[in-house]
């Protein structure tokens, strides 16, 4: 004990069940849901909205049934870089560390994105409102961070209680809205044809699905019933592609789950508590994404003017276009107040994203200079205080949030946001691609070493560690999906740099040199994950793993003797990710 005290090349286990759902729910519901569901309706419609939202939570679902799975059997320290270099290549798990060390920077970009249109009036904040705010969240999140892990999970969990409340709160806000309750709506002024289209919306208008993939808004009746001749992808066809480029930006919102797998070398039961949490405990945000969408989709329409579009130029004067569809429909009620409310309650959502974003990053740099680091990285980097919290890897971190200052760059189409967040999303893509090889690997070694205790149908597994149901299929799956999203999240910008000059909204668009920043943002991610790959295994010459050497990498001794939960029934079991099961800490 005292040796390990004095320890400083270790973390701290001090984080109960609470504190760890506390994370991972924090980690997964930032600001996407109640910013980026506004661009999905205006791409897809609402119900596309709600489509969206389902495929991208079935691919986060196969991805964490496999970490789950993984985390029971291989509880350490570092796990997420673990399992690609113990079941792959020592390339793929330097890969992965790599990625998610710059995790902090869209994260504390996108709260301050949300918080740019506090003024009533519709111009934004100032330049130095902005920097301040920027500041400030840097700050903040440092701050939370460096205070020990123990203090660091017992803010998430009072943050996972404001966000279900939040969420909650959205929800029933919508329905009484739908319900016509202090509402005091005013159109806004736009072409006849498409106001009386709006008007009809707010009874439940019939085209929940955009009629065909038009990459500028709608103007007029005409505009909205020609099919998508010379302004878009008409058809069936542009339908699906709509909706599977709503699915690509959905990814972002629902990431975030597998934080629970980070804390795993700070959980104080890793192989009771960590699989217990990752999964059930992405579940919850994911199935509020999924009714939040469907009540938002009842209170407004893709037709929408006030909506914000993803390709199209918005350097017009007047009022900028709120980011929010919830901002959007709660400017109907007749309570003034309610959409400066929302938005600082998002910005406080945001901010907390950013907070778990500077917790995965620092320990992730924490993991990967003891793995592949140097002397001088290991003791700069993959060293501890007294109160075993990584200090050094902290600040080194928190410096990547200062990338937020290029939104001051160009604040009227906010490319350099909208650049990171695709990069965030493509980057984030290959390492969970890598994640589910990494599963089918691990289970393909499972299925040929032939003995008692690696049989996953077996007693003694199953009572020791959690077999997740539906697999491989559900890591074939996930990956597939993956795949997918990696390789086409980009198309829309290559199909209008090449197709722009023959579209009859091409004065609408964005910028070519814009729209190629969109395409660098989109694939700048995942050519960064492959260039890491091939760099590592070309300098170090490192071979892929075999089968036959898994054995030794499935027992995990120093854990076997946790305490089991002594909870009972599916009641208790919920109630455990919201306290602490004090008899159980004083029997370990």
């Amino acid at each position: 004990m005292a040796q390990h005290a004095f320890d400083r090349y270790q973390l701290e286990r001090g984080l109960d069940r609470p504190q760890i759902a506390a994370i991972a729910f924090s980690g997964t519901i930032g600001i996407g849901i109640f910013v980026t569901s506004g661009e999905l309706i205006a791409i897809s419609g609402p119900v596309g909205c709600v489509i969206a939202y389902i495929w991208a939570g079935l691919i986060i679902t196969g991805v964490m049934r496999s970490l789950a799975e993984m985390v029971s059997v291989r509880p350490v320290s570092g796990a997420l870089l673990d399992y690609p270099h113990v079941f792959i290549d020592e390339a793929a798990g330097f890969s992965v560390g790599v990625i998610y060390c710059t995790s902090m920077a869209y994260l504390t970009a996108a709260a301050a994105r949300a918080a740019d249109n506090f003024p009533s009036n519709g111009n934004g904040i100032s330049q130095k409102g902005i920097i301040g705010i920027i500041v400030g969240l840097c700050v903040i999140t440092t701050l939370s961070n460096i205070c020990g892990v123990r203090l660091y999970g017992n803010i998430e969990r009072v943050v996972m209680i404001f966000k279900i409340l939040l969420l909650v709160g959205v929800c029933v806000l919508m329905i009484c809205i739908k319900a016509g309750a202090g509402v005091a709506y005013q159109m806004p002024p736009v072409h006849e044809t498409v106001h009386e289209l709006i008007a009809r919306s707010q009874n439940g208008y019939a085209e929940a699905i955009v009629p065909y993939f038009r990459f500028t808004r709608y103007s007029t009746l005409l505009d909205l019933t020609q099919g998508g001749i010379g302004t878009g992808i008409s058809g069936s066809w542009g339908q699906f592609l709509a909706m599977w480029l709503s699915t690509v930006l959905a990814m972002f919102s629902c990431m975030g789950g597998d934080l629970v797998i980070v804390a795993a070398g700070e959980a104080r039961y890793p192989r009771q508590d960590l699989p217990k949490v990752a999964q059930f405990m992405y579940l919850v945000p994911l199935g509020f994404y999924v009714l939040a969408t469907i009540l938002l989709g009842m209170n407004i329409n893709f037709l929408d003017p006030r909506l914000y579009h993803l390709f199209e130029s918005n350097a017009e004067a007047g009022p900028k276009l709120p980011h929010s569809p919830f901002i959007i429909v709660a400017a109907r009620s007749s309570i003034k107040v309610l959409p400066n409310f929302l938005n600082a309650c998002f910005l406080m959502s945001a901010y907390t994203a950013g907070n778990t974003g500077l917790f995965v990053s620092s320990r992730t740099l924490f993991s990967t200079c003891h793995l592949y680091g140097n002397k001088w990285l290991k003791t700069t980097f993959g060293t501890t205080n007294n109160g075993h919290t990584p200090i050094n890897a902290i600040f080194a971190c928190a410096a990547f949030g200062l990338l937020t200052f290029l939104d001051l760059y160009d604040t009227t189409f906010e490319q350099p946001i909208l650049t990171l967040a695709s990069f965030f999303t493509g980057g984030v893509s290959c390492v969970y691609a890598t994640e589910c090889i990494a599963y089918l690997r691990f289970y393909w070694g499972i299925t040929q070493l032939h003995s008692e205790y690696l049989d996953r149908d077996s007693d003694e597994y199953q009572q020791r560690h959690y077999r997740a149901h539906w697999q491989p299929l559900c890591a074939i799956f996930a990956l597939f999906g993956l795949i997918m999203v990696i390789l086409s999240s980009g198309w829309p910008s290559i199909y209008l740099l090449i197709k722009r000059n023959s579209l009859s909204t091409k004065d609408q668009l964005k910028s070519p040199s814009r729209l190629a920043a969109d395409v660098v943002g989109a694939y700048s991610g995942s050519l960064l994950y492959l260039v890491l790959f091939i760099g590592y295994k070309s300098i170090y010459k490192t071979s892929f793993r075999r089968l036959r050497d898994f054995e030794d990498k499935y027992r995990m001794p120093e854990f076997d003797n946790e305490m089991p939960r002594q909870w009972r029934g599916w009641f208790r079991e919920a109630v455990s990710y919201f306290i602490v099961d004090n008899n159980r800490s004083n029997r370990a």
